[in-house]
């Protein structure tokens, strides 16, 4: 079946209730399956295990094969492996074929930045993942989980090993109760496993599950196998500000919709070469959008130190924007004033007003100057930059979101929005 459609065939007012019928029919801790020899992800990371220079012909056995002291460092190689280019290939692909048209998703759609890969050994049972739903980790309601196991735990006795999930229904029932009796995890174990049930799936295999579905390992692998599996979000375009704490360009990674655009992309050159263009490198900092007023200049600050270590920049002094000033006069001083170039945080500390962020982005590129935005590793230094910068703040619906970028929507949330409320209405 293909759903692929616009996200414009959608009418405004019907946009919740399509979602929640996605969330609780497609997405509802299903499992689909695929020709695993068009997407072999699970011969892929083996043979990146191997590259490590591991003797392993079975991923189940590599407790027996990598030392118990450098598994975590495995574990984060292999994430950091699956942003490389051959491996986001394949994957976009996989989106683009297989779970767009199962997921019934409407384009465009975005996928988590870096995967997660996981490794739960059978040598380690104090060592497993407990029970939780994505909405409590910073997720927001309209993105789509998927874990793909790449051994087989399709048979009962591999329960174990296995995630474990609930329904959608069960889960808001019982998230409900977890957080009104303020169980502990030892109690939240034993209520959420009892009514889990095993996701029994393997290579060329998946489980599409919502933010809300409640999953864990739930209790230790006992099956004397290892379960290597990876996990991963997507988000579409058309609730692309309901997408929590997690959001686009940052976590998110819009993906070419065709293989002709995936190729014209690879074709790119680097843009390093061009950051050096005898310019200072200013750094601004600001608590002035929805999206930063909650971040500490400080950590920005970190990030951007950090970044400018990685892409071998010099920095060489800071402005501050100053507190309750949404017209962001330094950011315009900045633009409109000095010959330099500016690393700032985020392209969500860029004017909400859209007229005004284009002005400020086009005079940028208009006089030369490089705007580096550390959070998403996004860059403005040609207009094929400028597009993509656009349409990741028309993903996000910025300036003109249901909801601030950067907060869950959840009951918490609208509980702190109602305190909040209360309390400015008392202080006006």
């Amino acid at each position: 079946m293909d759903q692929n459609v616009a996200e414009t065939l959608v009418a405004a007012n019907d946009i919740d209730a399509a979602l929640e019928h996605s969330l609780t029919t497609l997405w509802d801790a299903k499992v689909y399956a695929w020709d695993n020899a068009k997407y072999p992800f699970n011969e892929w990371i083996l043979n990146r295990v191997r590259g490590m220079g591991y003797d392993l012909n079975d991923l189940r056995y590599l407790h027996e094969t990598v030392p118990l002291g450098e598994v975590y460092k495995v574990t984060k190689q292999l994430c950091a492996d699956t942003n490389l280019p051959e491996f986001r290939r394949m994957l976009n692909r996989f989106v683009r074929e297989v779970v767009v048209p199962m997921g019934a998703l409407r384009t465009p759609v975005a996928v988590q930045r870096f995967m997660n890969v996981r490794i739960m050994l059978p040598t380690t049972p104090e060592l497993f993942f407990p029970f939780h739903t994505g909405l409590l980790y910073g997720h927001g309601i309209a993105s789509r989980s998927i874990w793909m196991p790449f051994v087989d735990v399709t048979a009962d006795e591999d329960r174990s090993a296995s995630m474990q999930i609930l329904s959608i229904k069960k889960s808001r029932e019982l998230a409900k109760f977890a957080i009104e009796q303020r169980l502990s995890m030892e109690e939240m174990t034993e209520v959420f496993g009892k009514e889990s049930w095993q996701i029994k799936a393997g290579p060329g295999s998946a489980c599409f599950f919502t933010q809300e579905n409640i999953h864990g390992s739930g209790r230790p692998n006992t099956t004397g196998k290892t379960r290597v599996s990876m996990d991963f979000r997507i988000a579409e375009g058309i609730y692309g500000d309901y997408l929590g704490r997690k959001i686009p360009a940052g976590y998110f990674h819009l993906i070419p919709e065709t293989e002709e655009e995936e190729e014209v992309q690879a074709q790119k050159p680097p843009k390093e070469a061009v950051f050096n263009n005898g310019k200072p490198n200013i750094f601004y900092v600001a608590n002035n959008t929805a999206a930063t007023y909650g971040i500490p200049v400080h950590l920005q600050r970190y990030m951007l130190v950090d970044y400018t270590k990685k892409k071998n920049l010099s920095s060489d002094y800071e402005l501050f924007d100053l507190e309750d000033m949404l017209h962001l006069p330094t950011l315009w001083h900045l633009v409109e004033k000095r010959d330099c170039n500016v690393i700032m945080y985020s392209i969500f500390a860029l004017p909400e007003d859209e007229n005004d962020r284009n002005r400020l982005l086009e005079a940028a590129l208009k006089k030369g100057m490089i705007i580096h935005f550390v959070n998403e590793d996004l860059h403005l230094t040609d207009a094929d930059d400028l597009k993509t910068i656009k349409k990741y703040l028309e993903f996000s619906k910025y300036g003109r979101s249901r909801l601030p970028i950067g907060l869950p929507l959840s009951g918490l949330s609208k509980s702190y929005f109602d305190k909040w409320s209360a309390s400015l209405a008392q202080y006006g």
